[in-house]
């Protein structure tokens, strides 16, 4: 067995198929199929269940591939390592983000991080948060930065503070009244007077989403659904329309112009929010150029 051998088996099994396994390793499908075909026999079991569509893991598929992708991610973590030793000149990070965050954090941080590490790449990944957990744990992203609570995270996982992110209520010009607002609280909102109303959420598998269906539960609102969309900028511009509330990071107003320019409320005592987190696999080695990053993140977001 060698790297590659380990590299291609995990990508199939990843894929559940041979011809998109092929397309991601940017090798012909007979090829791979020999490759898989070579590993069977030098091993001596059989590691796919070519009966089923999609391919599976037989028993000694699944002992395999778990191993592989421990040796794998030692032979990363020395490459990293030894990197270090070399000053982190070359080499590459593959991150993701949420989509849209990566306009309103990487951004703002990626001008000095080339200018520290020009000879590191950056290569983004941008997706759902449910998907960079999936892609996290298959090794296809070094670490990923989004609003996820830190509780059930999958085991193995590790995760550091980035910031604390303010959220709040965005609504249509006129549909908030004086007699909607909590006495006594400026610019408090009482949800519990906007039962009725449309909102607009985002896509299942954004934090947003999770985040949003817990604030109206915990209010008692089952909410009358406007709009699904897959971005906090369009769930903003569609409120100010007229089709609906929306509940939004702070950091997505700003980047429409602050929140000045919108009808925006508070709709809690203290200040609502999350936490926006970097999310890595435990028994990962973070070289210079990793940390690099995310503790210039954590200077830039501080406040």
């Amino acid at each position: 067995m060698d790297f590659r051998e380990m590299l291609y088996i995990t990508a199939v099994a990843d894929c559940r198929s041979v011809t998109a396994a092929a397309k991601r390793l940017y090798i012909s499908q007979p090829s791979l199929s020999y490759i898989i075909s070579k590993v069977e026999q030098d091993v001596g079991v059989k590691l796919f269940e070519r009966r089923t569509y999609p391919l599976t893991l037989t028993y000694a598929g699944e002992k395999y591939v778990d191993t592989a992708r421990k040796i794998l991610l030692l032979n990363d973590n020395l490459r990293k390592e030894l990197a270090d030793i070399g000053m982190g000149e070359k080499g590459k990070i593959s991150l993701g983000m949420p989509l849209e965050r990566a306009g309103y954090m990487l951004s703002k941080v990626v001008g000095d991080f080339k200018e520290r590490y020009p000879g590191v790449e950056l290569r983004l990944q941008e997706s759902k948060v449910d998907n960079l957990v999936e892609m996290l744990l298959r090794d296809e992203i070094d670490f990923f930065v989004a609003p996820k609570d830190r509780d059930n995270l999958p085991a193995g996982l590790k995760t550091e503070k980035i910031y604390r992110e303010e959220l709040l209520l965005v609504t249509p010009p006129g549909m908030v009244t004086e007699e909607m607002m909590v006495p006594g609280m400026e610019g408090m909102v009482d949800m519990g007077q906007l039962s009725q109303i449309p909102y607009i959420l985002l896509k299942k598998g954004h934090a947003n989403r999770k985040k949003t269906e817990n604030i109206l539960k915990s209010h008692g609102i089952v909410p009358n659904i406007a709009m699904e969309v897959s971005s906090c900028i369009s769930a903003v511009q569609l409120a100010a329309s007229g089709l609906g509330a929306a509940i939004v990071p702070l950091r997505a107003l700003e980047v429409l112009g602050g929140k000045e320019k919108f009808c925006c409320y508070t709709y809690s005592r203290e200040p609502d929010g999350w936490d926006v987190n970097v999310f890595y696999k435990e028994d990962v080695y973070l070289d210079r150029a990793e940390r690099y990053l995310i503790e210039r993140m954590k200077e830039v977001f501080a406040f």
